[in-house]
């Protein structure tokens, strides 16, 4: 369990410093991160799709423009990010804790608040036995 919690720091501690350096690099540097920390490919994609829907939801204009867009662009709606958010549920994925954080950033008021917080109490009920 530590090091799927070190996993989600690095995508944490990036989503801090999105506005403050280059897109593309910073997902390069999460991810030499996550190979540095032993993460297999499977853990590794799934946190830079976190970072990615974060990215295209925040930072819209700036992330359309980079190479790191284009290798996320068809995965990027909120669908199929609510898929992903199901299927780490019912696995009890410790990758959750870094999809609850986007979640509630990412939408804070854009969409209805009975889903949100619906969404949000599975997810939290989910995460706080494993932690």
């Amino acid at each position: 369990m530590q090091k799927e919690l070190k996993w989600n720091m690095v995508i944490l501690e990036a989503m801090a410093a999105c506005r403050y350096i280059n897109i593309d690099k910073l997902f390069l540097i999460c991810e030499d991160n996550l190979c540095e920390l032993n993460a297999p490919e499977k853990e590794i994609s799934l946190r830079l799709y976190a970072l990615a829907f974060y990215c295209d939801k925040i930072y819209n204009r700036k992330f359309s423009e980079t190479a790191v867009f284009t290798r996320f662009a068809d995965i990027l709606g909120i669908a199929h990010f609510n898929r992903t958010i199901k299927r780490l549920i019912e696995k009890e994925d410790l990758a959750l804790v870094v999809f609850w954080a986007i979640f509630r950033l990412s939408f804070g008021n854009t969409i209805g608040q009975k889903r949100y917080l619906a969404l949000e109490n599975k997810m939290r009920f989910s995460i706080l036995p494993s932690l």
